[in-house]
């Protein structure tokens, strides 16, 4: 099979026609052209009368056609019997370029658990991201009524053309970030909207900005009673702040969450590595909410850490970051659920940013040196060896760094945070870090102390929007909660910091040169 679509589309490559969607449309076009052929297959042999039925086909909905009457026939030629749907998957599979389409594994799980629910009536949306089990979907589910949706005209081209024949199925060319679907009521909805993205135009106000959370409320509006949402959403839905924080409230007081699970890493790539969850939101009350995570076997999904909270335990939290409900039994995190110690935000007690974004390649001799998360080590910065840049320093003056702030890396691997002592020249901080500027509340050393802590680490990996590479938002950091001590007990923890970590240095460094003592004396009886 992939065989004859590689030599096809060399045949495309041959006429400059080598774009997705390039690629998609003269696709679209041989299959238009062959549906009508159906009618008139007395001109399937003929050059000229082909050509013309394909631009009377094709042109008003395709654009006309870049080539000419030879090179129509041999692109149809090597296109017609070539499935549409299998074509598509190829020329979109390994793009890096943001099409995100679900993996065939995630489709059978939700096809299982649509069979399991039994609906009479589904809303697929933004179906093309579903191409790779939609087929075996619609084939499994002939007894419902199923409505696909696509808000790009190629796609819903493709849609009819491949799925327009089922009578239990429906194709609608509409938008799930608008307010689309008027009236509109279903059993169950799935959705794989776009994660972050801000539409121009949605037609009406909702709770959030973006593409994902205008998507949740959309579709919310479109369950019936009883019925079940399954969407797939990024991690900030689980803890952001403003627009965020109020859809988690719409959800609690208007709708019950019924699952949330972690997504594997694997599951969107190389589309994108954001880390996702699948949620489950439905009309129907119930008592208890499941969580956990899916873990990929082979090639079927697997729930894993699977545990059940009461309905009224989870809505005593003040967000949804499960990874910290998943380790409810690790002491730590006990410890500091139920302390009476009180707790703030941080964004209550500092000021939270982020470092400046600065291309190595603008990099220079300069007298304004950049903090980078190379400049952390074991805690502490190293001030030697530090890129500069040529620069007035007005133009940088916001992302100086001053004796106190906190330094806590936002990409990367690793989790690093360090606490800047100010020397003499200009240092600024780069993107890869955000910066915490305490107020008369807290003092950086004890922010720091608190971040390297198991549950200052459990915290911050649950702020986590990214997967394998490390991708916090300063926003999310602000809203992080951190234990306020009164100043007088944060000095005292301070300085029996220091002084055993000095103790340690110290032990470390006597060890070191014993070391170093016995190898050398080993070492001259060897001669």
């Amino acid at each position: 099979m992939y065989k004859n679509i590689d030599l096809a589309l060399n045949v495309l490559y041959q006429r400059q026609l080598s774009s997705r969607e390039q690629l998609l449309k003269e696709m679209l076009r041989v299959k238009m052209t062959l549906l009508e052929l159906e009618k008139e297959s007395k001109i399937m042999g003929d050059k000229d009368k082909l050509f013309q039925l394909m631009k009377k086909t094709t042109e008003d909905e395709l654009g006309f056609f870049p080539a000419d009457r030879d090179d129509f026939w041999v692109i149809f030629e090597a296109l017609k019997d070539i499935d549409l749907v299998d074509f598509t998957l190829e020329i979109y599979r390994n793009d890096r370029m943001g099409t995100v389409i679900s993996p065939i594994y995630l489709s059978s799980y939700i096809t299982d658990r649509i069979e399991s629910l039994q609906p009479k009536k589904i809303l697929i949306t933004e179906a093309e991201k579903h191409l790779s089990g939609l087929k075996e979907m619609i084939r499994r589910l002939q007894d419902s009524e199923i409505s696909l949706t696509t808000q790009l005209k190629p796609m819903h081209i493709l849609l009819q053309l491949a799925f327009g024949k089922y009578k239990n199925v429906k194709i609608r060319f509409e938008s799930i970030y608008t307010g689309s679907l008027k009236d509109e009521k279903y059993d169950y909805i799935y959705s794989l909207p776009t994660f972050g993205h801000k539409p121009d135009e949605v037609g009406k106000t909702f709770l959030t900005r973006e593409s994902d959370g205008i998507a949740v409320e959309n579709m919310l509006g479109h369950l019936d009673d009883k019925a079940t949402l399954d969407i797939i959403l990024p991690a900030k839905i689980t803890f952001a702040g403003l627009g965020y924080e109020k859809l988690r409230s719409y959800i609690t007081e208007h709708f019950q969450v019924e699952s949330i699970y972690i997504l594997p890493d694997v599951t969107f790539r190389p589309a994108t590595a954001i880390k996702t969850y699948l949620f489950a939101i439905t009309a129907k009350s119930k008592a208890n909410i499941e969580i956990g995570t899916l873990k990929l076997n082979k090639k079927d999904f697997e729930i894993r850490d699977k545990r059940e909270i009461s309905t009224k335990e989870f809505l005593s939290y003040k967000d949804w970051r499960i990874e910290l409900l998943l380790a409810d039994d690790d002491e730590n995190i006990q410890r500091f659920k139920s302390s009476n110690v009180q707790k703030v935000k941080l964004k209550d007690v500092a000021e939270v940013f982020r470092g400046k974004s600065i291309l190595k390649k603008d990099t220079s001799l300069g007298s304004i040196s950049i903090l980078n998360i190379s400049n952390i080590e074991e805690g502490e910065i190293n001030y030697s060896g530090m890129d500069t840049i040529d620069e007035e320093e007005r133009k940088v003056k916001r992302y100086e760094l001053y004796t106190g702030d906190v330094v806590l890396s936002c990409r990367g691997t690793a989790i690093k945070s360090a606490v800047f002592e100010a020397r003499d020249k200009t240092i600024i901080v780069s993107a890869n870090l955000i910066v915490i500027r305490p107020k008369e509340k807290v003092k950086g050393e004890y922010i720091k102390i608190f971040f390297e802590s198991p549950i200052g680490v459990a915290i911050i990996k649950s702020l986590q929007r990214g997967t394998t590479i490390m991708n916090i938002n300063h926003a999310d950091i602000m809203e992080m909660e951190i234990p306020l001590l009164p100043i007088s007990k944060q000095q005292e923890m301070m300085d029996r910091y220091h002084e055993e970590l000095s103790i340690y240095k110290d032990t470390i460094k006597t060890a070191e040169k014993r070391w170093m003592q016995i190898k050398d004396s080993i070492y001259k009886d060897l001669i």
